[in-house]
């Protein structure tokens, strides 16, 4: 079993900020193809052991994946995954576990977003409610770090999100159970074993 998160390089514009000059800017959140993968996150159960990858080594990260029976991930269905397709890097839809998906589903929701319903549930809303721990950084951030050449920056923040993601699957997977962060009552969460 491995727990993986990407960070892109190209940024996606907000509503609500201008352009920053000098930085190259995808499509939006569905412009998968454009985006550009900068570094991948990874924690390898098997060897416990945390990984990079970045371009030099894709192809150690595909056979990482294609040899592990349980890929899990925090909204990896819903992003990532459809990131690594446009990068030709898959693996079938049975290895999934998508911690996001899996709450969503606990709170009685949808396990793909819908506005409004969805908001609140982010890692570090969940992490924080729960072990009170949250994330470094904002990954709108990190695409504008990784263009100003602050490599280090992205691949720690890549690496605390992986921290916090396996805080939380090791936690779902002793209990069985996480803290709603909306309503704070404790909800029933899938294993992935």
């Amino acid at each position: 079993m491995i727990i993986y998160d990407i960070e892109i390089k190209k940024a996606i514009q907000s509503n609500k900020e201008p352009r920053i000059p000098n930085i190259e800017y995808c499509d939006g959140w569905h412009d998968h193809k454009n985006m550009g993968i900068s570094v991948i996150g990874v924690y390898d159960y098997i060897k416990d052991k945390y990984r990079i990858f970045q371009e030099d080594n894709f192809l150690t990260f595909a056979d990482l994946i294609s040899q592990s029976e349980t890929i899990v991930t925090f909204n990896g269905i819903g992003f990532d995954k459809k990131l690594l397709q446009a990068n030709n890097l898959n693996y079938p839809d049975e290895k999934d576990y998508d911690l996001l998906a899996e709450i969503w589903e606990a709170a009685g929701l949808s396990r793909h977003f819908q506005y409004p319903s969805h908001i609140g549930y982010g890692l570090g809303d969940i992490c924080s409610i729960n072990f009170g721990t949250d994330k470094s950084g904002s990954g709108g951030n990190a695409p504008v770090q990784w263009q100003q050449k602050r490599f280090g920056t992205v691949i720690d923040y890549c690496l605390n999100d992986i921290k916090l993601t396996k805080q939380l699957l090791d936690h779902i997977i002793k209990t069985g159970t996480i803290i709603n962060p909306i309503n704070e009552k404790k909800i029933r969460v899938k294993r992935p074993i």
